[in-house]
């Protein structure tokens, strides 16, 4: 690697997160998140000549961010037509959101700490579906629990960490409660 590609992997690499918040946000799949960030890195790399790296590379990442995740969300949903009725509910959700300024380290911060605060099945489900990228068929067979059961269940920690996440953000950072 010759300087200029070291530099923009130390950029790239300093605003994983922020890559990786984006991705979650437009491509909400369990696993899609590191594929995205992964393919964010690769673009970001095979075209660091074009860049001027001595800018903040934020919303370059964002927008670049931004495109491969719903190329990838699009590919995923043609291939599994259940997850459109997903992808409906998060876009209205990321409309009712649009005014409100990226605040994406922050986010990412205050979901950590609220998930350390979860019961211990919540967690367990949550790293099951969102973590380990299973299914809620599988998930059920290994907690003993029904399917649906599962389903409503991460709804329910969902929501959960959402208010979670809302009340930490309108404190101005991490969890506390």
């Amino acid at each position: 690697m010759n300087s200029n590609e070291t530099h923009a992997a130390q950029i790239f690499l300093s605003h994983h997160d922020f890559v990786k918040g984006i991705a979650l946000k437009y491509a909400p799949w369990p696993g899609l998140m590191e594929d995205i960030a992964q393919q964010v890195f690769l673009e970001f790399m095979a075209k660091e000549s074009q860049w001027d790296l001595s800018k903040d590379a934020r919303p370059l990442l964002a927008t670049m961010t931004r495109h491969i995740a719903m190329r990838q969300w699009r590919e995923r949903t043609r291939q599994q037509p259940e997850v459109v009725q997903k992808l409906a509910d998060h876009i209205r959700l990321l409309a009712e959101e649009r005014e409100a300024p990226p605040r994406y380290e922050e986010e990412i911060g205050a979901l950590r700490d609220c998930l350390k605060k979860l019961p211990e099945k919540s967690r367990e489900l949550v790293t099951l579906y969102y973590y380990n990228d299973i299914g809620t068929p599988e998930i059920a067979g290994q907690v003993n629990m029904k399917a649906d059961t599962v389903c409503r269940a991460l709804s329910r920690v969902r929501e959960k960490l959402r208010d979670c996440i809302h009340q930490a953000m309108n404190r101005g950072g991490h969890a506390h409660a």
